[in-house]
């Protein structure tokens, strides 16, 4: 099974910063307790506003998993308020 590495990037609207980064930070816990979840790690850059997450699962499938939580639902509904730029994924599989 292959492992599927992701590294998510976000940019907050200026004055927007605080909001994104709890939103964030309030991924970390349940995701990490997902099934298939080997690394999920935030990020935040010395560039203002501009967010990072590391994460790597076990395979297409629990990401899959992954973005059908509710959480994952709430940050796409929510996040989509809080950044100047679309979200940006980069992935890769080992």
């Amino acid at each position: 099974m292959a492992k599927v590495h992701v590294i998510a990037r976000f940019v907050a609207h200026e004055g927007r910063e605080n909001q994104l980064r709890a939103l964030l930070q309030g991924m970390l816990i349940p995701t990490r307790a997902e099934s298939g979840c080997e690394l999920y790690e935030l990020y935040e850059s010395d560039s203002r506003g501009h967010f990072y997450l590391s994460e790597t699962w076990e395979s297409q499938a629990a990401l899959d998993r992954h973005m059908a939580t509710p959480h994952f639902e709430r940050l796409n509904k929510t996040g989509g308020e809080l950044v100047r730029e679309p979200f940006e994924a980069s992935r890769s599989i080992s």
